[in-house]
């Protein structure tokens, strides 16, 4: 079994209107995304022969969505959530890439240096 990895930056701000601490307030952060791609087996010929995916066909898949609905975006409105937590947030991303990516298994999103959610489906 293979688990691809590749990693992905953006910068974006939200609120978390439930909390009762100072994340209420509006802030951002510096995120890092980790999408995570698993396959048993390789490409077995063609361009992308010994490849579970070339990581810039994955790039092409990832940054378009980066772009239009994470990065320096306010991820209340765009991800259209009241609280958009660093866990709601790594659970959209899944759902979003899901159908684009055979093999996603998981999606980890760090919030701060030591902060991060690893979002994976119950299967």
């Amino acid at each position: 079994m293979f688990e691809l990895e590749k990693s992905f930056r953006f910068e974006a701000g939200h609120t978390l209107k439930y909390h009762d601490g100072k994340c209420r307030n509006p802030h951002g952060h510096s995120y890092e995304l980790t999408v995570h791609v698993r396959a048993e087996n390789l490409i077995g010929e063609g361009p992308k022969t010994n490849m579970v995916i070339d990581f810039s066909d994955l790039s092409q898949i990832v940054k378009p969505m980066i772009e239009q609905y994470l990065d320096h975006k306010w991820l209340n409105d765009t991800l259209k959530s009241e609280s958009a937590t660093v866990e709601f947030i790594a659970k959209w991303i899944y759902d979003f890439l899901h159908p684009l990516l055979p093999g996603l298994t998981s999606i980890t999103l760090q919030e701060t240096h030591s902060s991060r959610v690893k979002y994976t489906p119950k299967t």
